[in-house]
């Protein structure tokens, strides 16, 4: 494939990774005042599998990173939510902080899509700030699949930084509405499970999908896949939409100044039905750019408290 097939297409501050060639629209990713995300990501046929925003969730945002609680010292902050907030009195926005996203990513067109990377600051509610972020999306087409890479690595460049055990993380999908049980979609995962999101909440899967029927165009999904090595979970995975891996849903991680937190994940858009061996060919791609998620940085790995 020549380096002119695949281009960035930047309007305001989305930025599209666009398959020149063939005219297709790969996806996404932008940023506003509070956080970047990867919205929209599309299948080969254009069918949107994200969500940017439900009515009472505005901050699950398509391919997201968040977390809360987030300690450095004696600060903490919140950077699971952004506003609006869903009630007067919502009890989640408290120390709200905010990701500081530059307004136009790093981009790179390579040989087999589009690479995004976007150097971000969490800063607290006093705009002081907490932990520096590199974030990484690689957007590439297959004939079946989209397949979208995103590593958010958090590095502890102002002192020592404890992320508490908190069902507020870490990376994660808000899934299309059109793929969801209440609308006749099923959750798909390794083994042969397939069902509500009760084969796969809270425990480890290889990969996780959702799947459904769309009258007129066939079947459509969406499938993750931890990129981190010999992980499998937990996943925190609902029936409304939301499925994310969170390693501190079962326990607290530290990171000590100057080392850094990677979490990296692989969302595919398909058409057609997930089968075993279409999974596991996703799965197996490499060349990401994104490097050996956790490997060869020269920073420590995070301290585990259970």
């Amino acid at each position: 494939m020549g380096e002119d097939r695949f281009v960035a297409v930047t309007n305001a501050r989305t930025h599209l990774a666009v398959d020149a060639a063939q005219g297709r629209v790969l996806g996404g990713a932008g940023s506003n005042f509070y956080r970047c995300w990867v919205f929209p990501l599309y299948t080969p046929s254009g069918l949107s599998v994200t969500q940017e925003f439900p009515f009472d969730h505005p901050f699950h945002n398509g391919v997201f990173v968040g977390q809360h609680p987030v300690r450095v010292g004696e600060r903490e902050a919140n950077f699971w939510v952004m506003p609006p907030m869903r009630s007067a009195d919502d009890r989640v926005f408290t120390k709200v902080g905010r990701m500081d996203c530059p307004e136009r990513p790093q981009v790179s067109v390579r040989g087999d899509g589009v690479e995004m990377v976007f150097k971000n600051v969490w800063r607290d509610e006093h705009e002081d700030p907490m932990v520096d972020e590199v974030r990484t999306v690689t957007f590439r087409a297959l004939d079946d699949a989209t397949v979208c890479d995103v590593m958010s690595e958090k590095i502890a460049s102002y002192g020592a930084v404890e992320f508490p055990q908190t069902k507020y993380g870490s990376i994660g999908v808000r899934v299309e509405p059109r793929l969801l049980p209440p609308m006749g979609g099923v959750i798909i995962a390794d083994e042969d499970r397939r069902g509500t999101s009760a084969v796969v909440h809270l425990g480890e899967s290889v990969y996780v999908a959702y799947e459904n029927e769309l009258a007129g165009r066939g079947r459509f999904g969406v499938m993750m896949y931890i990129l981190d090595e010999a992980i499998r979970g937990p996943w925190f995975v609902r029936d409304y939409g939301m499925a994310m891996y969170n390693p501190t849903l079962a326990c607290s991680l530290s990171v000590p100044e100057g080392c850094s937190w990677k979490v990296s994940l692989r969302v595919v858009a398909y058409d057609g039905e997930v089968t075993n061996d279409r999974a596991t060919r996703w799965m197996g791609l490499t060349g990401s750019g994104r490097g050996n998620p956790g490997r060869g940085t020269g920073l420590q790995s995070p301290r585990r408290r259970h």
